[in-house]
């Protein structure tokens, strides 16, 4: 196994968190000096030639050059590196702690908590992204009585799934296209004592079955592309009473997401919420026909 190490100034640290979100999963990490804003790029790989093609993309794709130094290093490694900057989060009485962190963390007993090991999926609760769309779950259930349905498009780490799950969403589904992320998604479920309350399908946004049904509640933290592609295919999952809820968008993309989004609603027949987080946006769709 090959390591590959580069300092990054800070001026480039928020443009490689935004270009390693929009081709996660990944062989990168970014771990950053909140400190003084620099970073470190470290990407694992078999061999120094896989390692030389993954930084001559990144080199085209900022037109800059980084200086990497190489190492061998054992495979346990790579597998743990992501453990560096998975840190524990929390917003109102709802806890996301690292599944090895259980031991540290204390939970106040009439507070929800979910425990996450993200492996190599995307989907640690860390990103601007994800903290927004649990958020609007968080701050607004649409979950009474456990009665409540939930698809989690794009469900990577199933954080977002398992989550639903706790506050209290009955019949709830997890897709990905990523086989890695539907096992990682079931494992976390175990861990969090849930495998039997939620399910997990590897499935394309672009191809879905017809069977999936129709849901009360719809989350799709996926990239703006992808949403506005499938604009009509996300509506149309949705029941006529139901929230949408819609992130992995740029702050400069999400006026576009919206009309999108907007042609395929009857006019008059929802409220929309848009949340930002540095350079992200999220939108919440509540549908009323």
């Amino acid at each position: 196994m090959i390591k590959a190490f580069a300092e990054t100034p800070s001026q480039l640290v928020q443009q490689l968190e935004d270009y390693l979100y929009e081709i996660a999963p990944s062989p990168w990490v970014l771990i950053v000096n909140y400190l003084n804003g620099s970073g470190s790029l470290n990407g694992y790989f078999d061999c120094k030639d896989e390692a030389q093609v993954a930084i001559a993309e990144i080199e085209e794709f900022f037109s800059t050059k980084l200086r990497f130094d190489f190492s061998e290093i054992q495979d346990r490694d790579w597998k743990d590196a992501y453990k560096e900057h998975f840190h524990p989060w929390r917003h109102k009485n709802f806890h996301l702690i690292p599944s090895w962190m259980k031991e540290d963390y204390t939970v106040p007993a009439d507070h929800l908590s979910l425990l996450l090991d993200p492996g190599m999926a995307f989907g640690t609760g860390n990103h601007e992204t994800t903290r927004m769309c649990l958020e609007f779950l968080i701050d607004a259930p649409d979950s009474s009585q456990g009665n409540s349905s939930l698809l989690d498009l794009g469900c990577g780490s199933g954080i977002l799934t398992l989550a639903a799950s706790l506050i209290g969403y009955g019949q709830i589904v997890g897709l990905d296209n990523d086989e890695d992320a539907v096992r990682i998604s079931r494992e976390n479920a175990s861990i969090n004592q849930l495998a039997e309350k939620v399910t997990f399908r590897v499935g394309d946004l672009y191809k879905l079955d017809t069977d999936i049904g129709k849901f009360d509640c719809i989350v799709a933290n996926i990239q703006a592309d992808v949403l506005i592609s499938n604009a009509l295919n996300i509506a149309n999952l949705a029941n006529l009473q139901s929230t949408i809820i819609l992130s992995g968008i740029l702050a400069n993309e999400i006026e576009e997401v919206i009309e999108t989004f907007n042609s395929h609603a009857p006019q008059n027949s929802f409220e929309l919420s848009i949340k930002e987080m540095g350079e992200w946006a999220s939108a919440k769709y509540t549908r009323f026909d």
